[in-house]
């Protein structure tokens, strides 16, 4: 399954907190798959990179109502995607969406969903 869209500015939560991502201007009437987290790859100027990828509303966050789609392009520093269009794949499902109690309980699974989905995404699917 596939979305794609303009890389749009968000909250830059995820760049303060060490996973800076692309999150994703989807326009039009696109089918969004269920709120959680994935494992996949993100394209842009056909360049990819395995990604780790949130749906949802980030619920440990206050003020956040709207369903988000961004991905971590794994292991990647520096990418400036802003305004370019963005594909990103989705390869496997990880888990449901959870709210943390506390910033250190959100960076602890962020690393263990981000260690497997890099593991997932070693072997490219053809």
């Amino acid at each position: 399954f596939t979305l794609e869209g303009i890389v749009v500015h968000g909250e830059k939560r995820g760049q303060a907190i060490g996973y800076p991502t692309a999150n994703l201007g989807l326009s039009g009437n696109w089918t969004i798959p269920a709120d959680g987290i994935y494992a996949g790859w993100l394209e842009v100027e056909n360049q990819r990179w395995p990604a780790a990828i949130s749906i949802g509303t980030n619920p440990t966050f206050e003020g956040i109502r709207a369903r988000q789609v961004e991905a971590y392009a794994i292991d990647e520093e520096g990418l400036d995607l802003y305004g370019k269009e963005a594909c990103i794949e989705f390869g496997y499902f990880l888990r449901d969406t959870l709210k943390f109690d506390s910033l250190d309980g959100l960076l602890t699974q962020m690393r263990e969903d981000v260690n497997q989905a890099r593991k997932l995404t070693q072997i490219e699917r053809y």
